[in-house]
C-alpha cells in the first residue's frame, strides 16, 4: 500500500500544476475574447457600415478598444486563438463589407498590434529618477 501511494502521489502532485495552468490559459483568453476581441469587431464593424475603409476602421477600432493598452503573454498560439475569435465575430457581424484581403490585412494589423502593446515598455521613453 504506501509503495502505491509513493508512485501515485508524485504523480498527482505533478499533474495537478499543468491542469491548472491549462485552465487559466483558458479563463486568460476567454477574457481577451470578451474584452478585446468582441469589442474590436464591434468597432470595426460600426466603421465599416459607416463607409470607412478597412485601414481606417481598424484604426478607428485600435483607438476605441483596449487592443493597445493589453499586455498579452508572449505566445503565438494565443494570438492566433484570439484573431480566430475576432475573425469570426467580424465575419459574423459585418462579412459582407470585408473580404479576403481586408481581412489579411487586418490580420496583420491586429497581430501587430498586439505584439507593440505587450511590449509597449520598449516604445515608451524612460525616465531617471534624480
Amino acid at each position: 500500500m504506501f509503495f502505491i501511494i509513493s508512485i501515485i502521489l508524485p504523480i498527482i502532485i505533478f499533474i495537478a500544476p499543468i491542469n491548472v495552468t491549462a485552465s487559466q490559459i483558458n479563463l486568460d483568453l476567454s477574457s481577451a475574447q470578451t474584452s478585446v476581441g468582441k469589442r474590436f469587431a464591434k468597432v470595426f464593424c460600426d466603421a465599416k457600415r459607416e463607409g470607412l475603409s478597412s485601414e481606417f476602421a481598424s484604426e478607428y477600432a485600435l483607438n476605441n478598444t483596449y487592443l493597445k493598452f493589453v499586455a498579452f503573454p508572449d505566445d503565438d498560439e494565443y494570438l492566433d486563438n484570439l484573431w480566430d475569435f475576432t475573425h469570426n465575430n467580424i465575419s459574423d457581424n459585418c462579412g459582407e463589407f470585408v473580404d479576403f484581403n481586408d481581412l489579411k490585412e487586418l490580420e496583420i494589423f491586429f497581430k501587430e498590434e498586439s505584439v507593440i502593446a505587450s511590449n509597449r515598455y520598449l516604445y515608451l521613453p524612460t525616465f531617471e529618477n534624480n
